[in-house]
């Protein structure tokens, strides 16, 4: 007989994700330990992490996964398809800056220890990391469609634009002069103004 769920169980497993997820922010990957994990947790022994997930690398691809497929989901539903290519643009970098002041983790220092997870879950987050790109590259085309004739240019254009929008979790302050929906009109004036320049 298959065992009974925890009614709290995803509860918990949300929990160890988010405790991972600073103490993996602020101290790095290596340097956290599964005891600290579960002390963050208030559990009673590291015993209590494993019942979720089966190694610290776990852990990670999992912050990683669900991450870029919340990110994506929410970026889609954002923007009206029928839409005047300049707003599903800020409709995008919107909703990519809600999502990550939701989430105010370090982003950057997860993704870059991407390359201590086994190889077939590095090419699944590569995969998800390339279809959430693909939405910001296909509304850059959109806005300039000259831009995708490049080649190139649009691979780096649209790094550059999640660049912009990315590292916004570092400096925004939600009690400083600027409202996150003026940040985005912003960021979105300065991606159109160059954009439309290129």
């Amino acid at each position: 007989m298959a065992g009974v769920r925890a009614k709290d169980h995803d509860d918990k497993r949300q929990l160890i994700l988010d405790r991972s997820a600073e103490l993996f922010a602020r101290q790095g990957f290596h340097r956290t330990s599964i005891s600290e994990i579960a002390k963050a947790c208030n559990a009673s022994s590291k015993a209590w992490i494993y019942h979720y997930f089966p190694n610290k690398e776990a852990v990670l691809f999992t912050l990683l996964r669900e991450f870029l497929e919340l990110a994506t989901s929410r970026v889609i539903a954002a923007i009206e398809p029928h839409s005047e290519a300049k707003t599903r643009l800020h409709a995008f970098v919107l909703e990519c800056l809600h999502v990550y002041a939701e989430y105010r983790i370090n982003h950057a220092m997860l993704f870059s220890e991407l390359t201590l997870l086994p190889a077939e879950q590095r090419d699944e987050i590569r995969v998800l990391e390339r279809t959430f790109a693909r939405v910001l590259r296909d509304l850059i085309q959109a806005v300039n469609p000259a831009i995708g004739q490049g080649g190139r240019q649009i691979a780096a254009l649209t790094m550059i634009s999640f660049g912009a929008i990315n590292w916004t979790y570092t400096w925004f302050n939600d009690k400083g002069d600027l409202s996150l929906d003026e940040v985005a009109d912003l960021t979105t004036k300065l991606l159109l103004n160059g954009l439309e320049q290129i």
